[in-house]
């Protein structure tokens, strides 16, 4: 095996970078969570806004504009998905499954009826790269640490705001309240239907941010269809990887970068493993995380529960 500096510096970059859209959704399913709601539709989410982001790209020619279609892609989403969720109670894995299948056709088929083939993007580099003065130069370390696109700086910021929040306020506080009991916050006097409804929302936010660092800087501004390739299913497995913790989060979303980036730089390193089990080791690592859940007792206490007034 080849594991010298350089290497080492590609392969942590490479993981650092594949990380970001992972760490940005499994922020908005936190919170999701932490409300109650196991959000399984979070992978068609990222679908909506990877494709509202590059149609937002197509028609302004503006990359920040982009990433703002591409949020308000997600959020639109998942209003819809949280009326059926929040307010019709469906059941969320069964509702998130079929959202997940809409996703992926109505993309493809929005990607033939709206966006122009012959594209071609302006300049992506300030969404890219924000080379931070003084540490980019740092020899292995600098290039992957501090020369990422400000959208992961972004979502590094917000975790540690979340920790904040989640913990110390009572916005967080009314949260953790609806998922860990729903009936006890309704008799308290909080609007259970209503705080789920926001959390998935917000949610939305973040998989609109998560499908725009896709399309709009993994690749170069093109839409292709199921670009999201399971990583929102991986956002969800990341959550439980990191204990339903913003600041562990930020470390399970590296991990899982590392296991994505092992399909690209696994050659690189001479690691001497089949190609298609480099594919598989993400969605193993999910896997154990989904084992994990069945015996964790860190998840709120009514997740996956539709809250119905009355019923115990």
């Amino acid at each position: 095996m080849v594991f010298d500096a350089v290497t080492f510096g590609l392969l942590l970059a490479s993981a650092v970078r594949l990380s970001a859209p992972i760490l940005l959704a499994s922020l908005g399913e936190l919170v999701c969570e932490r409300g109650g709601v196991l959000n399984i539709g979070l992978e068609g989410l990222m679908l909506f806004g990877a494709f509202g982001a590059v149609l937002g790209l197509q028609w302004t020619g503006e990359p920040v504009l982009g990433v703002l279609c591409g949020v308000a892609a997600g959020a639109g989403a998942a209003i819809v998905l949280a009326v059926a969720v929040a307010v019709l109670r469906a059941d969320s894995v069964v509702a998130g499954i079929g959202f997940n299948i809409l996703a992926l056709g109505g993309t493809s088929l929005g990607r033939e009826l709206l966006l122009s083939p012959s594209f071609t993007a302006p300049s992506l580099r300030a969404l890219a790269s924000w080379r931070i003065p003084g540490l980019w130069e740092v020899p292995v370390v600098g290039r992957a640490f501090f020369g990422q696109s400000p959208l992961l700086y972004g979502g590094i910021v917000l975790a540690i705001v979340l920790w904040a929040v989640i913990r110390h306020s009572r916005p967080g506080l009314v949260l953790r309240a609806v998922g860990e009991g729903a009936s006890a916050a309704d008799a308290a006097g909080i609007p259970v239907t209503a705080v789920r409804f926001a959390a998935m929302v917000f949610c939305g936010l973040l998989a609109g941010i998560a499908g725009a660092y896709l399309t709009l800087v993994a690749s170069g501004g093109v839409f292709t269809d199921n670009v999201t390739a399971g990583r929102g299913y991986l956002a969800v497995a990341v959550v439980i990887f990191g204990r339903w913790k913003p600041l562990w989060i930020v470390l399970a979303s590296l991990l899982f970068g590392c296991a994505d980036a092992l399909q690209y730089q696994g050659q690189a390193i001479g690691l001497a493993l089949p190609a298609p089990l480099l594919l598989m080791f993400p969605f193993l690592l999910a896997l154990l995380a989904w084992i994990v859940m069945g015996r964790s007792d860190a998840a709120p206490g009514d997740l996956g529960v539709p809250f119905i007034r009355g019923a115990r």
